[in-house]
């Protein structure tokens, strides 16, 4: 059975330049079954792909423009991943981070009259203590 793998690209739109990141990698089997690949050093999938990439071509990604939907699961998923901030004891000025969260929770209403390529995202905080 033949393996061919393609790039999952997207692009961003952060503090008004266009990052674009290759976030994984698709396995496209012959008869269809495709598997997503984190872009990750300790995942054997992605080990197996590099050494399929030493004599083979990947196929590129698909160009895709940043959508409302995108900008939400980013957004999702910056509100998840410093969570943490805001839990007693967390050693970061709070309110700076209350503050930064907030903004990132606005982002669709703040951006509603304008395209998602519009968006502006702020820069976070400091995660040192105020002691450091």
């Amino acid at each position: 059975m033949a393996i061919r793998y393609k790039l999952n690209q997207n692009m961003l739109h952060v503090n008004g330049d266009i990052m674009s990141s290759v976030d994984s990698i698709t396995k496209i089997m012959d008869d269809g079954t495709k598997t997503c690949i984190p872009k990750c050093e300790s995942n054997s999938d992605y080990q197996e792909y590099l050494e399929w990439a030493k004599t083979n071509k990947i196929e590129p990604a698909d160009v895709k423009t940043t959508t409302w939907d995108d900008i939400r699961q980013i957004r999702d998923g910056i509100l998840k991943d410093t969570d943490w901030t805001m839990t007693t004891g967390a050693s970061v000025d709070q309110a700076q981070w209350a503050a930064y969260r907030q903004v990132i929770r606005d982002i669709p209403q703040t951006y509603k009259d304008k395209t998602p390529s519009d968006v502006v995202w702020p820069t976070q905080p400091s995660t040192k203590g105020p002691n450091s």
